[in-house]
């Protein structure tokens, strides 16, 4: 842990990974609460969803060879934050919380194997599987914290806190 890289690397995995497990826990109620009455059709969004996973991971190949890794996962966690916070701050229209969210997914696409390779660079081989399961506790916590309080927090308080995560992972991501 005498590399402050390796400590940036478990932040961004904690923050982001965090943030991730409290959307996967509130997109369904944040649809629900844009179609009052209407029923949400979770299938299609729920593949419209993971289509948009699967273009941030095919993004990721070509966005490493025009910049660097580091610098194109704070990007996409700029990117996140946007999203998220879209969501959490302002929108009620089912097609801006859709959308939001879906640029969330592609951000999701590109976030694994964006820190899988910072995780091979910075992370020693010898130390690795312990290093990464240090940085779940943190993790653990802040998804832990915002469910056992959601009642306070309420579906928007949920979600401006996975915006504070991955605002948090943004300066994690640019030491």
């Amino acid at each position: 842990l005498q590399d402050p890289r390796i400590l940036c690397v478990g932040a961004v995995q904690a923050l982001f990974e965090g943030a991730m497990y409290i959307f996967v826990l509130q997109w369904p109620p944040a649809l629900i609460g844009a179609l009052p009455g209407g029923e949400v059709p979770f299938g299609k969004v729920f593949s419209c969803l993971m289509a948009s996973c699967m273009i941030g991971s095919s993004a990721f190949g070509p966005l490493a060879r025009w910049q660097s890794i580091e610098r194109a996962t704070a990007g996409m966690l700029v990117v996140s934050v946007v999203a998220m916070s879209a969501v959490a701050t302002w929108s009620t229209s089912l097609p801006c919380i859709l959308l939001s969210f879906m640029l969330f997914e592609v951000c999701v696409g590109f976030y694994f194997p964006a820190v899988g390779t910072l995780r091979s660079r910075y992370l020693p081989d010898s130390h690795r599987g312990v290093m990464m399961a240090m940085f779940r506790v943190p993790l653990n916590v802040l998804v832990v914290g915002v469910m056992l309080t959601i009642t306070q927090l309420g579906l928007r308080g949920s979600l401006a806190t996975s915006a504070a995560a991955l605002a948090l992972a943004v300066l994690a991501a640019l030491r």
